[in-house]
């Protein structure tokens, strides 16, 4: 009994290790139906629990979205327009922009800046390990050093922070604004066994078909069935913060590229088309994949099977929020507040 307790403990510890703090499931096992009806029946009850609350603090809430992409790189798959029609759809008030350095583009002078229909936009980018946001167009000059650079892009009131802290988990934070505490992409990197179970169910006839459904019927609990608590940055972001003030901020790395399409091609044949690193396309046969044969029965040759559209902006925005706390939607007030720490990060999509 003792050696069968002490197994069972074991593992279950394992377990819990492979989890996660927080987690009771895998990736693939949120995916049930029964557990995605679950957390939408959860989401509901929550905020028919919401109260209204007046807490006078001398600022205004400000949602704002930190590391956004749009017609900066080949496998960004939105375009401006539709980042800012998303942001009036979720609220979200504020777009810091942090498009991929190219060269020939100024990512100031060349994007968004300022109101647009009531969203403010600050440009900047995702570059040398940061969040950049220069006040003014940095194109052509050469910084030399890490810390030459961040001084260049902090003159006159500009905010820097670390990006991608999984890459770079020693770097340090003292002359920066501060860190991403949480970044979308970071989060699903390491799914390796989920990207491997997305995959196969692209060509599976059974799972295909429940995985389209799930998209359709719960879309926000699909998006956020890799979510993780990421605990080694917290961690650095606990350990700076003891040694100075640092911002913490979330990252929804949106791109729209998470979209996927499958494709007759003859009796024998699918091509499963997807925005990734890159634009892909991929033709599986059923010699390869026996369930392909009844995936294309019936089907005419350039008949669309399906296509999941996993990440448009609406539900990256809604996903999680920085919020900013300012006396006004101005960019000088949004880059004041962030330098002082007034913000914090929130998964909207749960709950307000």
């Amino acid at each position: 009994m003792l050696i069968t307790a002490l197994l069972a403990a074991s593992l279950a510890a394992q377990t819990a290790a492979r989890l996660g703090p927080g987690r009771k499931y895998t990736s693939i096992e949120r995916m049930k139906i029964e557990h995605l009806r679950a957390v939408h029946a959860d989401r509901l009850r929550y905020s028919q629990e919401q109260r209204p609350v007046s807490i006078a603090i001398g600022y205004k809430d400000y949602r704002a979205v930190l590391h956004a992409h749009a017609e900066d790189a080949t496998h960004t798959g939105g375009t401006r327009p539709e980042l800012l029609a998303a942001a009036k759809r979720t609220g979200v008030q504020i777009v810091m922009l942090t498009d991929h350095v190219r060269p020939g583009r100024d990512f100031i002078n060349d994007s968004w800046r300022g109101l647009h229909e009531g969203v403010l936009f600050i440009p900047g980018a995702e570059d040398q390990g940061f969040l950049s946001f220069p006040m003014k167009s940095i194109k052509g000059i050469e910084a030399g050093t890490r810390d030459q650079y961040i001084a260049m892009v902090r003159s006159g009131g500009g905010n820097l922070f670390l990006s991608h802290v999984e890459e770079r988990p020693d770097w340090p934070t003292d002359q920066l604004d501060g860190l991403e505490i949480y970044n979308h992409h970071t989060d699903v990197k390491d799914e390796g066994a989920f990207n491997l179970w997305l995959q196969g169910a692209l060509t599976d006839p059974v799972r295909l078909p429940q995985l389209v459904a799930a998209l359709n019927e719960y879309p926000e609990e699909v998006f956020g069935a890799q979510q993780d608590y990421l605990e080694n940055i917290i961690a650095k972001w606990d350990h700076d913060a003891q040694l100075h003030r640092s911002t913490g901020v979330a990252a929804n790395d949106c791109h729209h590229n998470q979209v996927f399409s499958v494709t007759a091609i003859d009796e024998n044949t699918v091509e499963v088309g997807y925005i990734a690193s890159k634009p892909t396309t991929t033709r599986v046969t059923a010699d390869k994949v026996p369930g392909v044969a009844a995936l294309v029965k019936g089907r005419k040759p350039g008949e669309l099977i399906a296509r999941l559209d996993f990440d448009p902006y609406e539900r990256s925005l809604r996903y999680v929020s920085t919020h900013i706390l300012a006396h006004e939607l101005s960019e000088p007030a949004i880059g004041e507040a962030l330098r002082r720490g007034h913000a914090y990060v929130a998964h909207d999509w749960l709950c307000d």
